[in-house]
């Protein structure tokens, strides 16, 4: 699926400078990716303009980036370890933690329209970012301009990334910072998601230990060629997805970065082939990796079901197993049919209204699969998710998952 939509994007990036082929050993080839040439290209201020198009979609897809450096999490209370502070409030009791939150809300500034909003971040370390993207509440909505800042002294001096006239759509030259600061001006800058995205060329560590901040892990992986992604087939048990209606933008692998940044109108697993059935998503690992603490996001608009909670995705399950394992090839759907296959049940959810689902996982360990089983409901459209965040840690006084959902 990743060579396909390279592939697409490679044809219509086509004047930009060709790939050229260069080995590498394995360690190196594991964050790199196979985009480094194109985004060393649109990192260039010359031709930005003749670019954007392909830019906007590269960074749409999740072809550009490997982690997002402002979801860093504590890993004994698996809380985020960067800070957010804004020029003004929010209204109706908004706030600026919603813009990292992972899809738990939204910030709508109290602002003049005249007046910028300014978001400081303040990292845990320096960091080497390359991308950025950023999700708004409505897929209309957006600011007039937009300017990135970076800092490496934690906010003492600051130095240009770059000022576009549109959405938050951008990848830029590599850049060493422990501290960010976004100015949105003017137009409606009622923030749900930003992302910042690590250069790939510049590996973090991915699972963390007694005093470092661990990354969702997979969107690194399969960067690397290390995931694959399967969803269920269409039998006599299992539904698919109706590909016709995702669309490009609606593939698995827009779940697993972000990319589709968790909102109301975007994202999600919605419109199976078969109404009333259960369908999957399988993520296979190429090796097994330690895995503590996860976070599942919901869609949420005007499409609601008040008979469960409000909110899609009921009733749902993450499963982990040491496989291969392949659940299409079982006889049912129940939780009882896919745990006597070998799946471990972490978490089952029906009738949470959380638009984020913060969960620790019930056994954690080294695991090289994963799978996200929902129903497909027979009398209401929302039975979708939109974005899934696995975190791991090899320490092993790892922390319980917070009490509450974060903020």
């Amino acid at each position: 699926m990743k060579t396909m939509l390279t592939w697409i994007l490679f044809l219509a990036l086509g004047c930009l400078p060709a790939l050229t082929a260069e080995p590498q050993d394995a360690e190196a080839a594991q964050m790199k990716g196979k985009m480094s040439a194109h985004m060393r290209a649109l990192g260039n201020a010359d031709g930005e303009a003749l670019h954007m198009q392909g830019e906007m979609s590269m960074v749409k897809e999740g072809l550009l980036g490997t982690v997002n450096v402002l979801r860093e999490l504590d890993v004994k209370i698996w809380t985020n370890r960067v800070t957010v502070t804004c020029n003004v409030e929010g209204k109706n009791n908004t706030k600026p933690d919603a813009t990292i939150g992972g899809g738990s809300g939204f910030f709508d500034p109290k602002v003049d329209p005249s007046q910028p909003v300014v978001l400081t971040y303040t990292l845990p370390g320096l960091r080497t970012v390359s991308s950025l993207a950023i999700c708004y509440r409505g897929d209309s909505e957006g600011p007039e301009r937009l300017k990135l800042e970076g800092s490496a002294d934690a906010g003492g001096t600051w130095f240009p990334i770059f000022e576009i006239r549109a959405k938050g759509l951008k990848c830029f030259k590599p850049v060493k910072v422990n501290a960010l600061r976004l100015t949105q001006e003017g137009g409606s800058r009622r923030t749900k998601e930003v992302a910042v995205y690590a250069d790939p060329e510049t590996p973090l560590p991915l699972f963390g230990g007694k005093d470092s901040g661990a990354f969702s892990f997979h969107r690194a992986l399969w960067y690397a060629d290390k995931l694959k992604v399967v969803w269920s087939p269409e039998n006599k048990v299992w539904t698919t997805l109706d590909s016709p209606k995702l669309g490009i933008n609606r593939l698995p692998e827009t779940v697993l970065f972000g990319a589709n940044l968790p909102n109301q109108h975007t994202g999600g697993f919605g419109h199976a082939v078969t109404k009333g059935k259960r369908l999957y998503v399988r993520f296979d690992l190429d090796k097994a990796c330690p895995m503590n603490f996860g976070a599942i996001y919901m869609p949420a608009g005007d499409n609601i079901d008040p008979k469960r909670g409000g909110i899609g995705l009921h009733p749902a399950e993450f499963y982990t197993a040491n496989g291969p394992l392949d659940p299409g090839t079982l006889p049912g759907s129940s939780i009882q049919d896919i745990t006597d296959q070998g799946w471990i049940l972490q978490k089952a959810w029906d009738k949470d209204s959380s638009t984020r689902k913060d969960f620790q996982f019930a056994h954690p360990g080294p695991f090289n699969q994963m799978l996200v089983v929902w129903d497909a409901f027979t009398d209401y459209g929302n039975d979708a998710w939109c974005h899934l965040e696995i975190f791991g840690s090899r320490n092993p006084d790892a922390g319980d998952a917070p009490k509450s959902p974060q903020k």
